[in-house]
C-alpha cells in the first residue's frame, strides 16, 4: 500500500484509491500503472527467490507471463483491465488491483 504515513486517514485514503495489493509474502518494491503500461518491481529477498509475474485481463485471460524483474506489460487497449499475480518459487503470492484500460 502506498500511504504517505502510517495513520488511519492515510491508509483509508490509499484503500479508497485502490492503491494497495494483497500478499501472502511477496513484497512489491514499486508498482506503476498507466493507460500505456503496467510495471511491477518485486522486492528481492536474501534467498534469491525466483518470481513469475502473470498479467491477467478480462474474464481471467492470461495476457502475458514472465520472470523478469521488473516485469512490464504493454497495454494494447482491448484487455478491459490488467492486473498482476506474482508467485515466488516458495509458493508465496501477491495480487495487484485491476487497472481498467480503454
Amino acid at each position: 500500500m502506498r500511504a504517505p504515513e502510517l495513520t488511519a486517514e492515510a491508509i483509508k485514503s490509499a484503500i479508497e484509491r485502490g492503491d494497495f495489493y494483497a500478499s501472502t509474502g511477496v513484497e512489491l518494491d514499486d508498482y506503476q500503472a498507466s493507460n500505456n503500461q503496467v510495471t511491477i518491481k518485486i522486492e528481492e529477498n536474501r534467498f534469491r527467490t525466483k518470481y513469475r509475474t502473470q498479467f491477467i485481463g478480462k474474464n481471467g485471460h492470461l495476457l502475458q507471463e514472465n520472470t523478469s524483474n521488473p516485469a512490464t506489460y504493454i497495454v494494447k487497449g482491448d484487455e478491459g483491465y490488467v492486473r498482476a499475480r506474482i508467485t515466488d518459487s516458495n509458493g508465496k503470492m501477491a495480487w495487484t488491483q485491476p487497472v481498467f484500460v480503454h
